[in-house]
């Protein structure tokens, strides 16, 4: 899945190098935590700056932090959010030590389980699990369960799918956006996963 970033423009500089660096070096096996999934977010924030009318110096910096929220997967997955933050520290010359305390608390709010503190991390936050929500779900989540595999996070669908109901069920989105438009799609696709679930389970017991 290619995406394009929208609003370039609005981009400040740090976010080219840092999106250039994720484009040499991230990992090929990062099927979900890739360069497109990097985008989305990024793109999904731009259309919660507009709904906000978020002021252009707090966009700025939710703009910085959702390109680099997982900027720490080049070196790691192992608590990769404050990997994000040490790392792309040394690119953000410029920026007083409050933006950069801003741009850190808004890549912790990324942090599963997320506990967002204020608008801008709650925007954040739901822009990393809007797919939850999607028509796109599907696809998404496949390029997740791949990645979960190489990592031994899961062995087969069957631990997968006990997983993502158990994600789907403990998750919330946070603004008033998400709530109304993301919501009651992310329900239906929780409803589908323990279908299928319980009809593997009942299987499963037959055999």
């Amino acid at each position: 899945m290619d995406m394009e970033l929208e609003n370039i423009n609005a981009y400040p500089e740090v976010c080219h190098k840092i999106l250039d660096d994720l484009t040499e070096k991230l990992p090929g096996h990062l099927t979900y935590h890739s360069l497109s999934h990097i985008i989305d977010v990024a793109n999904v924030c731009n259309r919660y700056i507009d709904y906000y009318m978020v002021s252009e110096r707090a966009a700025r910096l939710i703009r910085i932090a959702a390109v680099a929220h997982d900027y720490g997967y080049i070196y790691t997955p192992v608590e990769h959010e404050e990997r994000s933050i040490v790392e792309i520290h040394p690119l953000l010359n410029g920026y007083s030590d409050s933006e950069i305390s801003v741009i850190s608390g808004l890549i912790r709010a990324t942090k599963v389980p997320q506990q967002p503190q204020n608008l801008y991390e709650e925007i954040i936050a739901d822009a990393d699990l809007d797919y939850l929500g999607r028509d796109d779900y599907g696809a998404i989540s496949e390029g997740l369960y791949k990645e979960f595999l190489h990592f031994g996070v899961v062995k087969n669908e069957s631990d997968w799918l006990e997983l993502q109901v158990k994600f789907l069920d403990g998750h919330r989105f946070n603004t008033s956006w998400a709530k109304m438009h993301r919501s009651d799609s992310k329900q239906r696709v929780l409803q589908k996963l323990r279908n299928e679930l319980n009809s593997r389970n009942l299987s499963k017991k037959a055999s």
